[in-house]
């Protein structure tokens, strides 16, 4: 049997930049759960068969549009409270990574720049504090291999 090359969780990181030149990024401490999506829209032409009338047609589609999400979840982390408040004051977007490493050894990241679409927290008697964050990318995310 050969096992899987999988990736350990402090092997997917989520990075945020500060905006600073030259720009420094960390990953905001807190997050038990990440995750990264890259979505497409697309529309639909039916296209018949014009050899045959009476045939099903097929679906085309093509891609209109594209963009990423990156969120997380877990505990409120006080230390990172400072840095969620700072991209819910702002309209600006800013800078975000995602990083893949394996054994030491970076595989690639996906980056581009990012908005903060919804912060929430809550808190349950006798459990701590948590929070869950989603952002979407503003404009165009690119994935580079290696490191």
């Amino acid at each position: 049997m050969v096992a899987a090359a999988s990736f350990r969780f402090s092997g997917y990181r989520v990075l945020l930049g500060d905006g600073g030149s030259p720009e420094q990024f960390s990953s905001p401490c807190g997050f038990t759960e990440r995750s990264f999506s890259l979505n497409r829209e697309l529309a639909e032409t039916n296209s018949p068969d014009c050899s045959n009338d009476d045939a099903p047609s097929w679906l085309e589609r093509d891609v209109t549009s594209m963009s990423a999400t990156i969120s997380g979840q877990g505990v409120l982390e006080a230390t990172a409270l400072p840095l969620w408040i700072e991209k819910l004051e702002t309209t600006e977007s800013f800078n975000a990574r995602v990083e893949l490493w394996r054994e030491g050894a970076k595989v690639g990241t996906w980056s581009g720049a990012f908005q903060l679409e919804s912060f929430e927290t809550s808190a349950t008697r006798g459990e701590r504090a948590t929070v869950n964050v989603t952002m979407q990318s503003d404009g165009a995310i690119a994935y580079t291999a290696g490191p």
